[in-house]
């Protein structure tokens, strides 16, 4: 079976993943690696997802020589100053669950991707694809006078707005008609309590029509299965970059 580490085990998604992934029976969760100075360090993994787990929580990388996979979960900073060059040494196949990258990030991601396989999403919900492919459907039967506005609220802890998730559906959009103007599509970031993530999309002409789609999750669950099936995809790829749309494409239609 293939043998996951994760890293960034006490964030939100991070912990959900280690949850989800102890009570599955065809993969091993091989070591769940936190920041250190971390308070769970030291602990073991029942402390963040319950259940009778005794996985010790570390704080290196580096110890994970016997895993297959890394899934990052911690934030854009942590990967380039810290996580980075570990993952280059390490030489294991590696999905990116995080976002607020800069373009020189991406540059150095793409170099990395050339020696190891490397998956990125903004979003691991299948679901959520679905939608964005609805979008663009959508999106190329429009007129051009009709203006575009992306709302998506998140929890109060999120730090990057707009998230990953609305400038990838608004990339979508552009991509999908490229008549429309960048100035159309508006982003709207809300924040507050425990909002797992939402996003809506709002289509609004100039002959009083408006028509409106949304996307909400009631909870991690669809993001942490889908980071996980995704890792199991990613684990037998080449060394490449990857993203949604490979990944969904070898998916059985139906």
């Amino acid at each position: 079976m293939i043998r996951k580490a994760i890293v960034g085990c006490t964030g939100n998604l991070g912990r959900a993943i280690l949850k989800n992934g102890l009570r599955r029976n065809d993969i091993v969760i091989s070591h769940a690696i936190a920041r250190k100075g971390n308070p769970f360090v030291g602990q073991t993994a029942s402390a963040l997802a319950g259940g009778e787990s005794n996985l010790p929580v570390i704080d290196a990388i580096e110890a994970a020589t016997d895993c297959d996979l890394f899934i990052d979960c911690t934030n854009a900073e942590s990967f380039r100053k810290d996580s980075y060059s570990k993952y280059e040494k390490m030489g294991k196949a590696l999905v990116i669950a995080t976002t607020a990258f800069s373009p020189e990030d991406m540059e150095k991601i793409s170099q990395l991707a050339a020696k190891i396989p490397v998956f990125m999403a903004g979003n691991f919900s299948v679901a959520l694809h679905d939608f964005i492919e609805t979008l663009k459907w959508y999106a190329k039967k429009i007129s051009l006078d009709t203006d575009i506005q992306i709302v998506e609220h998140h929890h109060n802890q999120k730090k990057d707005a707009p998230s990953g998730t609305a400038l990838m559906i608004k990339s979508a959009l552009l991509d999908a008609n490229q008549k429309i103007s960048s100035e159309k599509v508006n982003i709207c970031s809300i924040r507050g309590g425990t909002i797992f993530g939402e996003h809506e999309v709002i289509f609004a002409n100039c002959r009083d029509e408006v028509v409106t789609f949304r996307h909400q999750a009631a909870s991690r669950e669809p993001f942490a299965d889908g980071a996980i099936e995704v890792s199991l995809w990613t684990a037998k790829q080449a060394n490449g970059l990857y993203h949604m749309d490979d990944f969904r494409s070898c998916l059985p239609s139906g």
